[in-house]
């Protein structure tokens, strides 16, 4: 009994360590500490600057923002400027008037055409919150790692070079303006962004540029990171973008970071101060700064290197090897595995266990496909345990069912079944193999030797590479629902079958074991379902909107997030808004709410330049949007072959979604305009239509306040005013 209850218990430990190494933040440095040392408490005290209030292209604030970093960089004896230009997004539709604020540190070996560090991050914010964790902490890392970096007795041999962008959330317009325009672009030597998706966790690695095993190497100078080449592969495939993305066509050595627990305040009016983790700020402060010293004094250019399959492991910290690696790696866990299958001499069992264990696998993840969790619970770790522990009961049964009748041989399927994804990995997909073949291998050992010690290894292994990664995909970035579900159900489950023996070592019944655990699981599920609510620290997204057309009296009230009672119970009726209200801002659905009076706010116009062109039209226009705007829509109806903005011709090669209708929303507009040039073809006529956002409702439209646990997100409350132009 007492040898039952200890392996549990455990088992239980490795899982608990596993997730809170990937969960759990470094404790902040206070603000006496030395000179040279990166503090969480100095950065935060830009943090509560910068986040007094939201600060997107457009609104008051921003300026004010903009000029409390400059006079930061030049208080440290930066050289640091405000580039003022039009930028236009090559990932999206998008964009805009950005003024980015550029610092340069000189190094020792500083020249015109010597390769620079680039610390990135942006200091625009979306327009419903005060931005203190999306970026607020990453502009107020790079400003205490200035800081430190300047406390030292000799300067660094390389330039750093500090790129605080704007427009990052209106479509990474800074950072392609920088790529387009700045002479520096062509001079980095590595870069290093530094990002947010919530407001705590740990500080994730998360992407890399081409070639990162150099880069990837010197990330070990950090020592205490989270990173897994598993992570940069799936980021690859994702359609998700950050500043980096626009600085992939240099083709530099770059590294992304980012903390991304706490996601229901992202992008929120609770992404202020009080919710941001110090610890969080710390972990990105901890590496930029190792980083800056580790490049900075590091010899430049880079080497051209291939890429890398990496991982962190507790006691050893990143571990890092060339993808060519792999197969190698592969070869010896095939020798391995046929050592194992020497011993093995039940192999109808093999096959038994086999067919159950990939019947059990493909049933329980085609069933989480369809477990749908929403709002809190949706990135609750109370329901993901409860999932794992079902999960881990419904897997422990069927292995018991083959084990009874065929001892050992489901260990062996198991074996087969992780070497199988693991070689195949190897050769396909190099960078995701360690996840696969590094349990494979000590359950290789292990099943070679059939030694309880090396069962427990491969038992450490397994649940320290997968149990905290399972948490992260699940709880942390996908969330327990649909596809976050189908990760933490299956990889619970190959975990369960490949550590089974060192259950079965010492009882020969689970029976009981797994019935208290799916009791546990229900119990858990229960008490997630009493406890994980929408609160205060884990609101509701709304967002209202006032539409109005210009030509007509014709306006509405609604929301794109209607079904949110709080949202329901103030716009109203349900009744779909019309057809133009899907295109108040590229990429919206359609309004859900009602008709209102209209309020008669200011219009934008659009007055002809030019027209001319043989062949095709070149028209050429000014537009101007009313006080107050932020974004502003400019999309024409028919065929346009070719655009340029404010002089700058648009491509459209990058984008991440084509469409059949041009347009773009320009952020930011200047007192003059914004001026438009589209060729069409000869005798069409060019329409268009003009929308203009600004914060905040018209007096008109009466809301009562938000409950504490309902927010504003994204664009919060805003007024849209329409209008046709033709040309």
């Amino acid at each position: 009994m007492i040898s039952r209850i200890a392996t549990a218990a455990g088992l239980l430990l490795l899982t608990a360590l596993s997730v809170a190494r990937v969960s759990r933040t470094p404790a902040p440095v206070a603000a006496n500490a030395p000179d040279t040392v990166f503090s969480a408490e100095r950065a935060l005290r830009h943090v509560a600057q910068i986040a007094q209030r939201p600060h997107a292209m457009g609104m008051p604030d921003h300026d004010r923002v903009r000029d409390y970093i400059l006079r930061q960089l030049n208080a440290l004896g930066v050289r640091a400027s405000v580039e003022t230009t039009t930028a236009v997004g090559t990932r999206y539709q998008a964009s805009g008037r950005v003024q980015n604020i550029v610092g340069v540190l000189p190094g020792r070996n500083a020249g015109e055409n010597k390769p620079v560090v680039l610390l990135m991050a942006h200091y625009d914010g979306v327009e419903a919150g005060p931005a203190a964790a999306d970026d607020g902490a990453g502009v107020a890392a790079i400003l205490e790692t200035l800081r430190a970096l300047k406390a030292r007795r000799e300067p660094l041999a390389n330039d750093v070079v500090a790129l605080i962008t704007d427009g990052e959330e209106s479509g990474l317009l800074g950072a392609a303006a920088f790529v387009r325009e700045n002479p520096l672009a062509k001079r980095i030597g590595v870069a290093l962004n530094f990002e947010a998706r919530g407001t705590t966790g740990r500080s994730l690695m998360f992407e890399t540029g081409p070639g990162n095993l150099d880069a990837v190497r010197m990330l070990r100078e950090a020592r205490d990171v989270t990173a897994g080449s598993v992570f940069t592969t799936i980021y690859r495939i994702l359609p998700n973008d950050t500043d980096l993305s626009e600085l992939a066509v240099l083709g530099v050595p770059a590294m992304n970071f980012a903390f991304a627990d706490g996601v229901e305040r992202y992008h929120t009016t609770r992404d202020d101060f009080q919710h941001l983790d110090p610890g969080s700020v710390q972990h990105h402060g901890l590496q930029m700064l190792a980083l800056a010293r580790a490049f900075g004094d590091a010899p430049m250019p880079r080497p051209k290197t291939g890429d890398a399959v990496f991982f962190d492991f507790p006691f050893v910290g990143l571990v890092v090897y060339p993808t060519a690696i792999a197969i190698p790696l592969a070869v010896l866990l095939l020798v391995l595995v046929v050592l194992a299958m020497r011993r093995e001499r039940d192999w109808k069992g093999v096959v038994a266990g086999l067919v159950a264990m990939v019947v059990t696998i493909a049933a329980l993840g085609a069933a989480s496909r369809f477990l749908v969790l929403s709002g809190p619970a949706m990135w609750s770790g109370r329901y993901a345990t409860a999932i794992a522990l079902a999960a881990l009961a419904i897997n422990g049964g069927v292995y018991l069912a083959v084990d009874r009748r065929h001892t050992n041989a489901p260990a062996t399927a198991a074996l087969l079944v992780w070497s199988a994804a693991g070689i195949a990995l190897s050769v396909m997909l190099p960078a995701v193999s360690y996840v696969f073949v590094w349990p494979a291998l000590f359950a290789a050992v292990a099943r070679w030797t059939r030694n309880p010690i090396a069962e427990w290894i491969a038992a450490f292994v397994t649940l320290m590479m997968i149990a905290g990664a399972a948490y992260i995909a699940s709880a942390v970035m996908l969330g327990v629902s649909g596809v976050g579900a189908i990760a933490l159900v299956v990889l619970t489950s190959l975990v369960v079958w490949l550590i089974a023996p060192v259950v079965a070592r010492v009882t020969a019944d689970w029976s009981i074991a797994l019935a208290g655990t799916m009791a546990l699981a229900v119990l858990v599920a229960f008490y997630a379902r009493a406890t994980v609510r929408q609160t205060a620290e884990h609101p509701a997204r709304s967002a209202l909107v006032y539409l109005q057309r210009a030509d007509s009296s014709e306006a509405f009230f609604g929301s794109l997030t209607p079904r949110e009672p709080w949202t329901q119970s103030v716009v109203g009726t349900s009744q779909r808004g019309p057809d133009w209200s899907a295109r108040v801002s590229a990429g919206a659905q359609p309004l859900i709410g009602r008709p209102v009076p209209s309020a008669h706010l200011d219009a934008p116009t659009a007055t002809l330049v030019s027209d001319s062109g043989t062949g095709e039209r070149v028209v050429t226009f000014r537009v101007r949007a009313p006080s107050g705007t932020t974004g502003l829509v400019v999309r024409a109806n028919g065929v346009v072959t070719r655009a340029s903005i404010d002089g700058r011709a648009i491509d459209t090669t990058r984008f991440r979604r084509q469409s059949r209708t041009w347009s773009t929303e320009y952020w930011n507009v200047p007192s003059d305009g914004a001026l438009f040039a589209l060729t069409v073809p000869a005798g069409q006529p060019l329409e268009l239509e003009l929308s203009a956002r600004r914060p905040e409702l018209p007096a008109t439209i009466e809301v009562p306040p938000r409950p504490a646990n309902v927010v504003a997100s994204q664009t919060g409350d805003v007024s849209v005013v329409r209008r046709m132009v033709k040309f």
